[in-house]
């Protein structure tokens, strides 16, 4: 699981640390969305819910502390006090408990009791003449995702393949600031945009499933039913059709509007019934977590959410289990995934970048931050220069975001390498990044041929009082004020010598007399 991903999950805690307590209560009245929350959380988080998934009396703070070595306490405080922005925690004099509707819930989701129906209902493939794949959901994902992708870059004048995007899409990606309207029709991409471009999937579907959210709200929708629902959803089972008819009308309208980015399939024949994809399921999946446990030093398998799930009640509970998801994960990655999808990118030490790719997705995002040369069938050469990364800087892209992108999408060759890139190249492209930031065009007035060293004092004391000196010479008589300094010591200066002249007036009239 990727660090931009992380961000983007800790961004759906903060959306769910700002509901209300009672708004949290129906939230976790629903097993599935207390599942997905629970895979949401870090793994002390999620030791310390299991820790106290079976108390039934509270427990002191100081003994949840003391579970952890002493270097690794302040981790579990900091840990226990998200659980409880989160309403997951109750703290009451000291003692801690689960939030009891939570623990009820949750137990249900790991045993395979209570109300199965959150998890959907699922349908036989006996009545389909033609069954749907995991490659063919898998190609039907990644096309509506290209597809709005194309459309952010700009390829086929806002259209590709001859389709133009959804209204829905449309709204959400201006909502989110995204792009932007140009003209009466038109759309262009925002800073926001270059800046989504470059993040893995996961994270940009976090990205519009939390706009959703928030537009949801706007259109005066029930938060909850949204959320419970998108929480069932990322808690299917890939390759698994479900049925649609104990769906709501809001729930039905949200499955077209999310079939609009890839993230469920529709399947109308034999009564209706949906398929999640990739996109979704993989979302809060067990093997993002195995994934992290192995950095940790961890086996896959010793503290992930479902461990221990295979005995419970078969079906509809382990349709979510962590075996389930795991090899639906493995399985994508090792047959549905494209050569160019698992690494394409070279990168040298002399900043040259050769991508071995024929997606023209891939190449408008590759030339956002890198001079592309030549281009072949299924090739293509480029060069990071100081122009190609000065111009995404501009467009709000980061050093960092273009060092991910690389890294993310490093050939298998360079994966085994640590570091994934040269370190020349990515301390160039941060020098890069520094030198843009440490000069800024600023408009400015500067002052010379003073009337005298007099004059020049004057003025200096003037435009220090009003804090407007951007730079001084006392020696060469120089001084560099801002735009607004320029204008009220014009005025100053104006009054100065207004008063010079009436003072020479009246002494040559008293010379006179």
């Amino acid at each position: 699981m990727s660090a931009s991903e992380e961000d983007f999950k800790s961004t759906i805690a903060e959306y769910l640390e700002s509901l209300p307590e009672q708004f949290s209560r129906r939230v976790f009245s629903n097993p599935a969305a207390c599942l997905a929350i629970f895979r949401l959380l870090s793994t002390v988080g999620k030791q310390l819910i299991m820790s106290m998934l079976y108390l039934e009396s509270p427990i002191k703070l100081q003994e949840v502390q003391q579970w952890a070595r002493p270097e690794h306490q302040r981790t579990v405080k900091s840990k226990v006090h998200q659980l409880r922005k989160l309403h997951i925690l109750v703290e009451d004099r000291g003692q801690v408990l689960l939030n009891a509707i939570f623990r009820e819930q949750l137990r249900n989701a790991l045993t395979g009791g209570g109300d199965f129906s959150s998890f959907g209902t699922p349908c036989s493939d006996g009545n389909v003449r033609v069954p749907v794949t995991l490659a063919g959901l898998a190609k039907y994902a990644d096309e509506r995702w290209e597809k709005i992708l194309h459309f952010m870059v700009g390829q086929s004048g806002g259209e590709t393949g001859g389709v133009a995007l959804s209204e829905s899409v449309r709204r959400i990606l201006l909502e989110s600031k995204l792009m932007e309207a140009e003209g009466s029709k038109g759309m262009r991409i925002t800073n926001s945009g270059f800046q989504f471009l470059l993040q893995d999937v996961g994270a940009q579907v976090w990205t519009v499933l939390l706009q959703y959210l928030r537009l949801a709200e706007k259109q005066e929708m029930d938060v909850v039913e949204v959320l419970n629902f998108l929480f069932q959803l990322v808690s299917l089972q890939l390759g698994r059709g479900y049925s649609t008819e104990a769906l709501t009308r809001n729930q039905r309208k949200m499955l077209g509007e999310l079939a609009d980015f890839g993230l469920m399939y529709l399947d109308e024949r034999g009564g209706g019934r949906f398929y999640p994809t990739h996109m979704v399921t993989s979302l809060t999946s067990a093997a993002g977590a195995g994934e992290s446990a192995e950095r940790d030093g961890r086996r896959p398998g010793d503290s992930g959410p479902l461990a221990g799930d295979e005995s419970s009640s078969a079906g509809r509970g382990r349709a979510n289990g962590s075996r389930a998801l795991a090899a639906s994960a493995k399985q994508r990655s090792s047959e549905l995934l494209s050569p160019s999808d698992k690494g394409y990118i070279v990168v040298e030490t002399n900043c040259r970048v050769y991508a071995y790719t024929d997606s023209p997705l891939q190449i408008a995002i590759l030339n956002l931050f890198v001079h592309l040369v030549s281009r072949f069938s299924n090739f293509v050469t480029g060069v990071l220069t100081r122009s190609s990364v000065r111009r995404a800087l501009s467009h709000g892209i980061t050093a960092d975001q273009m060092i991910a992108f690389l890294s993310t999408h490093a050939h298998p060759q360079m994966q085994g390498s640590t570091p994934v890139l040269p370190v020349t190249v990515t301390d160039q492209i941060r020098l890069w990044e520094k030198e843009k930031n440490s000069l800024h065009q600023t408009e400015s007035f500067l002052y010379r041929e003073f009337n005298g060293r007099p004059a020049f004092e004057r003025v200096y004391r003037y435009a220090q009082e009003l804090n407007v000196i951007q730079w001084a010479s006392m020696e060469r008589q120089l001084l560099l004020v801002s735009l607004q300094g320029h204008a009220m010591i014009s005025e100053h200066t104006k009054k100065v010598k207004e008063q010079q002249e009436k003072q020479q007036r009246q002494q040559q009239q008293r010379v006179q007399q």
